[in-house]
């Protein structure tokens, strides 16, 4: 049976919700290891994956149920490329910072990008 548009959409915003948490696990994580300003940065880092994510989302699943499969279409390469600019736009601007601590930022990227890749293991319908 094929999930509905309702549960599709659910699936992904709790995927978004996992994905924040991640962030957040990871910024105590290097708050308890490196201090305040790696847990920071980690944060940032984590938001990074997230955020573009939840663009995607809101712009995906906007005719999922109404509209035709043109719309649909549009506004699901919209979303894919606000998420893309908006990655990159959050990258500069956060590696624009003089107290970044980039293994932070990258580490916790990393770690939150690949919560969305394991979605398929928990997020079945």
């Amino acid at each position: 049976m094929q999930p509905t548009a309702r549960q599709v959409r659910i699936s992904a915003y709790k995927l978004i919700a996992a994905q924040v948490l991640v962030a957040a696990l990871m910024m105590l994580l290097f708050l308890l290891l490196q201090g305040a300003q790696a847990a920071y940065s980690a944060l940032q880092g984590g938001l990074i994956a997230a955020l573009p994510n939840l663009v995607f989302a809101l712009f995906a699943f906007r005719y999922l149920t109404q509209g035709s499969a043109d719309q649909a279409r549009t506004s699901f390469m919209r979303g894919h490329a606000l998420k893309i600019l908006l990655t990159i736009g959050l990258f500069i601007a956060v590696m624009r910072q003089d107290d970044v601590v980039a293994s932070a930022l990258l580490t916790s990227y990393i770690v939150t990008l690949l919560a969305q890749w394991s979605a398929v293991f928990f997020f079945k319908h």
